[in-house]
């Protein structure tokens, strides 16, 4: 890969990241009450998923793995990033959007 494909490349990624900040902000700052609370529920994966996507590309060149026997590794090390980007997601901004989580679900 030559050097304007990485930068390219970093581009997108903070571009994702940036697009997941804007989009949280959008829905759950200022038209919160415009949506029903299961679609915005539902529709946090949207900027979870950007921001996941982002930061996995903007990590891949440190830990991308050098031979085989670091795959293992590499494969642990993302696995446990995105755990505690999924558990952020979760245990922070969900209860932030909804406290009674049952209770928006209307179960």
């Amino acid at each position: 890969m030559t050097a304007t494909e990485g930068k390219k490349g970093r581009l997108l990624y903070w571009i994702l990241i940036v697009l997941a900040i804007i989009i949280g902000i959008i829905f759950y700052g200022g038209f919160t009450n415009d949506f029903s609370m299961k679609f915005l529920l539902f529709f946090s994966g949207v900027p979870f998923l950007l921001f996941v996507s982002g930061a996995f590309g903007l990590l891949w060149p440190k830990l991308k793995p050098s031979g085989e026997e670091s795959y293992i590794i590499h494969s642990l090390v993302l696995g446990l990033i995105f755990f505690v980007l999924f558990l952020l997601h979760v245990w922070v901004i969900l209860p932030l959007i909804c406290p009674e989580f049952r209770d928006c679900l209307d179960i």
